[in-house]
């Protein structure tokens, strides 16, 4: 069978970060032994196999740094590890990531026995010893990486019919509980059969193979290695006999060549009847991607909680689904790794058709899982200061409405703060479409809150805040404090990183409304916490952005391009040269978000390094103005002060555009009224606290 190349997510996305430490002492004793681990199995106790992924314990680095696009590397974060084979034959070893508290490595190809290996920083040692090496050392990953629950797989269901494929997860990520949760499988589908793709490693060079499933002997095939596999295993095992049918959850094994693999666990359907039901996969799909706002009292126009909530609505939940509409994820797959991702995979979209299609039965209630709970109440415990937007009643008229409200910092803030945390909480969630919480370090604010001529409190601000970015320091404020759309959670920014909140200063709450007839008041409030101290490194918004445009009335692929150049803004020579020695640089950025207004088609952005290399960092190829987010990383990106950042922005002024404000269409620039135009990609940037510069 033919299958898509998927690796597993193999980690959590920040988990190192939160445990960060300063560089290790080597390690001591040329000769002695050294832990080394299959990134599987995790098995202190069994060896690891040349050509496989493997980990090294230890103290390496403060922050996480990846191999670009998973290709292992020589050399990466200055981190180098070279491996003597038993026959004294030394080789590089390709890294995948520096982490504070770990190295994940591709052991080489080196023969069987006792091998030696040196992590270096340039100079200095990092890591030495010795650990044994055996040809075949089989591990199978889990969906948490952590040596065991629920199998990083997927499974295949294939007709016998007509030979068709589906493939289906065996896992998913739950966000509210914070772990994964199993998809059931029924292998006792009528007309098809049903396999398992493993990912593993330390299997390749076996000569013999076998598994089990629930104790069950089942049929193992190993896949031929495939250039760029960078050590990943990938076994298929089946088909898997319909007795398996109402196990529930089992474990799987692998013997290769006489050694036996850690245990992984996929869950069988407790019933056998249809393929696909609401309560034995629809409902965890729904769980895992819409609940959170498709529930009673969010913003979303049906709940789908429970069955009798979703099947009214199953034909459009698939034409939704199937145009990409829903879940809104704007981001385009293949440009940026984000956390947190909306978007529904192939499979999950065949998934859903598949069930609508077959009159979306309901199933057996023994298949449903334990039903999510939300806390209305503070995610993260009661917040240290709650920044309340007075009650405000949306214009009924309008289908848009945009308010700003200026908030003081309390007047007992005699110190900065750093905030860690951030928790919007809509008063009215039936109206509110998105938050912004902007910093004010100069008051800015609360001038332009007073020139406002409306009897409501607040004051009209389409597009921004309407502060400027002159009473910003730039290096320590940052323009951004928090963003929250329907499904967003609480903000919580990496240890030793916060926003700076100045004594003296005002924050900004942006409410974007979306009335309903209704003259029921909004009251929104946002919860922050601090550090105890000052934290080490800032949090700060940092915008590539181009303000000297104007788009020709009726072209319908206007291009605007612009840039983000350290060098352009006199980072360079002797101060350059004292931030790098500093470790300021590289930065990293965490997080990204575009923006435009209602004459926005596409837009998008990468980093160039002064070699040429691109890293592509997002892209959105049909861009909605309703629908605008900040993008989060799984892994930062380091941005160097020789580096650029690029972006591309399409535009459509056409009479043909249905979101045109112009009628006729006219010349339109830069500003922030609903029919200007804005070309902005904002960057959350993570740094070393340079306030000994001044200007804090």
């Amino acid at each position: 069978m033919a299958t898509q190349h998927r690796p597993p997510r193999l980690t959590a996305a920040l988990a190192g970060l939160a445990a960060a430490a300063a560089l290790a002492q080597p390690l001591s004793g040329h000769g002695s032994a050294l832990e080394v681990l299959s990134w599987a199995s995790l098995d202190p106790e069994q060896p690891v196999a040349p050509q496989s992924l493997a980990v090294v314990p230890g103290e390496f680095a403060e922050r996480t740094t990846r191999a670009p696009g998973g290709v292992p590397a020589t050399e990466l974060d200055s981190v180098t590890v070279e491996v003597e084979g038993s026959d004294h034959v030394a080789h590089a070893a390709g890294i995948l990531a520096v982490e504070p508290r770990r190295l994940v490595i591709l052991i080489p190809d080196v023969p069987a026995g006792t091998a030696h290996l040196v992590a270096r920083r340039g100079e200095t040692e990092l890591a030495d010893g010795q650990f044994t090496v055996r040809l075949v050392s089989p591990g199978l990953f889990s969906a948490a990486s952590s040596g065991g629950g629920l199998a990083a797989a997927s499974a295949i269901r294939v007709s016998t019919e007509d030979g068709s494929q589906f493939t289906e997860d065996v896992a998913y990520y739950n966000d509210e509980r914070g772990a994964y949760e199993p998809v059931l499988l029924n292998p006792a589908v009528q007309a098809s059969k049903l396999y398992l793709r493993l990912a593993g490693t330390g299997i390749r060079n076996a000569a013999s193979l076998a598994a089990t499933v629930g104790g069950v002997s089942v049929q193992t095939v190993i896949e031929e290695a495939q250039d760029g596999s960078a050590g990943m295993d990938f076994v298929q095992v089946g088909p898997l006999p319909a007795t398996l049918a109402q196990r529930q959850l089992v474990d799987i094994e692998l013997v290769a060549d006489g050694f036996r693999s850690n245990s992984v666990q996929v869950a069988f359907s407790p019933s056998a009847g249809a393929a696909v039901t609401f309560s034995n996969q629809i409902v965890r799909l729904f769980q895992a991607r819409c609940q959170t706002c498709h529930r009673p009292g969010e913003v979303a126009p049906f709940s789908l909680m429970d069955y009798e909530s979703a099947k009214d609505w199953a034909a459009l939940i698939k034409h939704e689904t199937q145009t990409r509409r829903m879940p809104p994820w704007k981001a385009v797959e293949g440009f940026g790794d984000f956390l947190g991702s909306r978007r529904l995979s192939e499979a999950e979209l065949d998934l859903i058709a598949r069930w609508v299609d077959a009159g979306a039965p309901e199933g057996e209630p023994e298949d449903l899982p334990v039903p999510l709970e939300f806390n209305d109440d503070w995610e993260k415990g009661e917040p240290d200061l709650i920044v309340q937007a007075p009650d405000y009643v949306p214009d009924a008229g309008q289908s848009d409405d945009y308010r700003c409200f200026s908030v003081p910092v309390p007047a007992d803030f005699a110190e900065r703060k750093s905030i860690v945390t951030v928790e919007v909480q809509p008063g009215n969630r039936r109206i509110v479409h998105h938050v912004i919480l902007y910093g004010d370090p100069k008051g800015e604010s609360e001038a332009l809150e007073a020139a406002d001529t409306s009897p409501q409190p607040g004051y009209e601000c389409y597009g921004d805040s309407g502060v400027s970015f002159n009473g910003f320091f730039l290096p320590v404020d940052s323009y951004f404090l928090a963003l929250w759309a329907p499904g967003a959670r609480a903000q919580v920014l990496p240890e030793g990183s916060g926003y700076v909140l100045r004594p003296g200063a005002r924050m900004v709450v942006q409410v974007h409304y979306h009335p309903d007839g209704s003259e029921t008041p909004d009251n929104t409030r946002i919860g922050l916490h601090f550090a105890e101290e000052p934290t080490p490194r800032n949090a700060i918004v940092v915008p590539a952005l181009n303000t000297s445009f104007v788009i020709p009335p009726g072209e319908e692929r206007y291009e605007v391009r612009a840039t983000l150049n350290l060098r352009a803004l006199g980072v360079v020579g002797a101060l350059g040269a004292f931030l790098e020695r500093a470790g300021v640089f590289p930065v990293q950025i965490r997080a990204v978000a575009p923006h435009m207004h209602m004459l926005g088609r596409e837009i998008s952005a990468q980093k160039v390094s002064a070699t040429g290399e691109v890293t592509p960092l997002v892209r959105i190829d049909d861009w909605d103005f309703d629908w605008q987010s900040m993008y989060s990383y799984v892994d930062p990106i380091p941005f160097h002060i020789s580096d650029q950042i690029e972006v591309l922005a399409v535009y459509d002024n056409s009479a043909s555009n249905p979101n045109n404000p112009n009628d006729p269409p006219v010349a339109v620039g830069w500003g922030d009224r609903t029919t200007d135009e804005m070309c902005i990609v904002f960057f959350l940037v993570d740094l070393t606290d340079l306030c000994f510069l001044g200007g804090c």
